[in-house]
Parts: structure tokens; sequence; C-alpha cells
């Protein structure tokens, strides 16, 4: 709504300035039209757009003006005639002694504000999709013996199973995922479950997305699965990420089983291990 409303603002602008071009002039025209797309780019959006992304349509502006003030004589001079009556004018020279401190006060005031220590921090670079390591150590809850999974090179164990098996496994794994993940990934694996508002970093995970589930391998879910948040590597801070370490709570089998029906479900073919990524569909 932010947004729509500066748009209709800035056209309103450019509207009344179309009509009123003969009586305002072009110095008015150009210069009211200059103020209003900068405060546009600067106010209208929301979030803001990013500085490199302003000094480029900046620049754009500058250069439309340049070209419109000089595609002739009538305009051209239409513009700098109130500049040169400032400056030869002596009844003008209040306004050219304005313009005269106002000008490099300006100037000094923004460097003086960009030179000034921020209060806000830097922001910390995040991988998304952080580097898993070579190997890593699962222990279900109450066992007594760690488990070793190769998460470069290492299988799903349980593709080993007849068809009628992995079903098995399958449907077991739909109901690991309704009694433990839903509530984050979302019904339908859209990433949007009823806890996607309290979810750090949102959004959780979407298994719809076909840039997900067929560019990793079913090893690296085992990984990000059984060591949640706080098992992310340090590329990947901050360690804030409320993803569980499900280790605590489910076995090695509940996991391989999910795994199999993020598959299932969505259609879509994980990493072979060490490999391309897979296709996107079967």
């Amino acid at each position: 709504m932010h947004d729509f409303t500066a748009l209709l603002v800035f056209l309103a602008v450019i509207a009344v300035l179309f009509l009123g071009r003969k009586r305002l002039g072009a110095f008015v025209s150009v210069t009211t039209f200059f103020i209003a797309a900068v405060a546009y780019l600067k106010l209208g959006f929301s979030p803001p757009i990013p500085q490199s992304a302003f000094a480029i349509y900046l620049a754009l502006l500058l250069g439309s003006l340049l070209i419109y003030v000089t595609s002739s004589r009538a305009i051209s001079g239409e513009v700098w005639a109130p500049i040169r009556r400032t400056i030869t004018e002596p009844r003008r020279l209040p306004v050219l002694l304005l313009a005269l401190v106002a000008i490099p006060a300006a100037v000094a005031w923004r460097t003086h504000a960009a030179a000034l220590p921020k209060a806000v921090p830097p922001p910390k670079i995040r991988s998304v999709h952080p580097s898993p390591p070579g190997t890593v150590s699962f222990a279900a809850p109450g066992a007594t013996e760690t488990v070793t999974i190769d998460v470069i090179n290492g299988s799903n164990p349980l593709r080993a199973l007849s068809t009628e098996q992995q079903a098995e496994k399958v449907a077991h794994g739909k109901v690991v995922y309704y009694q433990n993940c839903f509530f984050c990934h979302g019904d339908t694996l859209a990433g949007d479950g009823h806890y996607v508002s309290g979810v750090k970093p949102p959004p959780p995970a979407t298994f719809q997305d076909r840039t997900v589930i067929p560019n990793f391998s079913e090893t690296f879910f085992f990984w990000r699965i059984s060591k949640g948040g706080p098992g992310l590597p340090e590329e990947a801070t901050p360690f804030d990420s409320t993803m569980p370490q499900w280790e605590k709570f489910l076995t090695e089998d509940d996991i391989w089983s999910v795994i199999l029906f993020l598959q299932d479900y969505t259609n879509y073919q994980f990493r072979a291990p060490g490999g391309e990524a897979a296709a996107e569909h079967h």
C-alpha cells in the first residue's frame, strides 16, 4: 500500500508538471521533476532500493534531463534564463548569496554525515547452503553406539530395500514428517507452516522449490536434519537457526524415512552421491 501511494503521488506531480509546463517554465518543470523523482526513488519503495541501484537510476535520470534540456535552443535558453538573471541582476543578489551559502553547506553536511561512525553494525555474511563436512556422527536417543555417515559419497541405506519395503519406509516417513516437521515446513512441504513467522532465519526451507532437493544429496539432508541449527558450520553463522537437533528425538531410520518421503511427495530426485544435480522430476 505504501508503494502504491507513493507511485500515485509521483504520477500526480508529473501530471501537474505536464499540464502546467508552459506556465511554470522549463527551469521549474525540470527542477521539480528531478526532486520528485529522487524523492520517489528514496522513499517510494519498501524495502528501499539498494544504494548501487539508486546510483544507476540517478545517473539515468540526470542523463535523460540533460538530453531534454539540450534538445533545442529554446528549452536550453528557458532553463538557463533564471540562473543567468540570478547571477547578473542586482535585485536578485539575496537569492544568489543564499545559493552560495546553501550549496556548500549541503555538501559539507552530506560529507560530515557520511564520515560519522555508523550505529548499526555491519551485516554478517551468511551462507544459505553451507558446505557439508566430510562425515558426520549420529547417535540416536538412548543408543550406545555412534554411527558415522559419509556426507560426500554416502547414500541412503534404505535405497537397498525392495520396492515394497521402501513404500513402507515412505509411509513411516510421512508419519514422522507430520508429527514433527510440518509445523514449520508446511502441510504441502511449501515452507508455509503454522510457525513460519517465528522461524530464524526466515523462511523455512520449501521442498517444493525445484532448486532445493535436486541440488543436494540425501546425506546432505541427513546432516542438516540431524544436526539442525547448532550443527551449522562457521560460514553459516549466526547460530540462531530454529532448526532443532533432530538426532535428539529421531532415530536414524526415522530421518532416512523422512528423506524418502520428501522425494516421493515432491517427485524431485536428490543429487547423486558425489555427482551432478539430479533431474528435476522422475
